[in-house]
């Protein structure tokens, strides 16, 4: 068999692991049952935020976050014409109860400085405000929704959709690249053996993200519901005595606490491409695909928290997904599939809500277990 590689998956970690073959002169074949951005693809309705979420891998914040860091942050120095990706002022609010729980120590991947990361209490936060006019809620509004500090940082935010694209056309136009085919639907990994060996591939890199549990027949892998509503990122805003009319920049808004957010049902905003993200839900084992009648009210309630004016402004999209959460990403060689037939497996899923925080180190480091002889 030659040096060609079956890519299988057309989200973040598959693209950019078949780019990253196609980098070290690999021949790629590229399948998936969905183009990158059909509404299944758990990549197309992330928010798209540099953060681990949901992935309890310290990977996620070690090295496979800090590749991903470094390079999204290369590119966000492009002009935006140029770029799918752009540094956004973030804020993680936090209450009481978080205190208690956490204390005062930061999370390891808040130790990367080009995050300019800090912890203020509300006061604090709202007093630096007034220089960067970030369209936040007043401090009043904070302490009133159980709110006493919160996270700054500055992480880069990809235009998930245009990336997915720019990938997917970067992969296109490469000399190296065999085949792609967007809608082959495997039902089992022996399946893929059995292509792999007709298409003359000597390697699998499995990245089908949550289809990887029926795939797999992993049961420790389980999808966490996730519920968006998308309002245009020119939509008009709220005129409210009670805020600074003069706060023009945009913010990314995150909380799991006080009165506006849980763990199970936390409240965001990112502003992404040219769109308002508003989130959201991480509902395990939460199976149905589409939003229910109360989540959506809930959603335009956050939308409306963090300055939009639904009464005058209409939702322009909505999304559900499952996010592929296990305890630790699979990313490894399959000691038992494949071997008897010369074709090497390598698995890569499991990144909980870390997809787009982590896939270019993920990526790498899937390349590597190919490259290893």
């Amino acid at each position: 068999m030659s040096r060609q590689v079956l890519v299988v998956g057309s989200g973040a970690i598959g693209l950019r692991t078949a780019l990253e073959l196609l980098r070290r002169n690999v021949k790629v074949v590229l399948r998936s049952a969905h183009p990158p951005t059909h509404s299944s693809t758990c990549s197309m309705g992330a928010g798209g935020l540099w953060m681990p979420y949901k992935c309890e891998d310290p990977r996620a914040s070690g090295k496979w976050g800090t590749d991903t860091l470094n390079e999204l942050l290369q590119l966000a120095t492009k002009p935006p014409v140029d770029s799918a990706v752009e540094i956004v002022p973030t804020v993680f609010l936090r209450g009481d109860t978080n205190d208690e729980k956490d204390g005062d120590i930061p999370p390891k991947w808040a130790q990367h400085s080009k995050l300019s990361f800090q912890q203020l209490t509300v006061e604090a936060l709202s007093a630096q405000n007034k220089s960067m006019k970030l369209r936040i809620p007043s401090e009043n509004e904070l302490i009133n929704a159980g709110y006493t500090n919160g996270w700054l940082f500055h992480p880069p935010i990809v235009d998930a959709p245009r990336m997915l694209m720019d990938m997917l056309s970067e992969i296109q136009l490469h000399p190296l690249t065999e085949e792609i085919n967007m809608e082959r639907r495997y039902t089992s990994i022996e399946e893929m053996i059995e292509d792999a060996k007709i298409l003359g591939c000597d390697a699998i890199i499995n990245c089908t993200g949550f289809g990887a549990s029926q795939l797999c027949d992993n049961e420790s892998l389980v999808g966490g519901r996730g519920v968006l509503l998308h309002y245009d990122r020119n939509c008009e805003r709220k005129k409210d005595p009670h805020r600074a009319t003069d706060m023009l920049n945009d913010a990314a808004i995150l909380t799991e606490d006080g009165l506006w957010g849980t763990e199970t049902e936390p409240c965001y905003i990112i502003p992404r491409g040219n769109i308002y993200i508003i989130g959201g839900s991480y509902l395990v084992d939460d199976t149905l695909n589409a939003l229910r009648i109360g989540e959506k009210e809930r959603l335009i309630k956050n939308a409306s928290i963090f300055g939009i004016d639904t009464e005058k402004v209409s939702v322009v999209g909505e999304w559900t997904g499952f996010r592929p959460c296990r305890t630790n990403v699979r990313l490894k060689i399959d000691e038992h599939m494949g071997i008897a037939d010369g074709v090497k497996v390598i698995h890569s899923y499991g990144h909980g809500g870390s997809g787009w925080t982590t896939f270019i180190g993920v990526a790498k480091e899937a390349a590597d277990l190919y490259c290893l002889e």
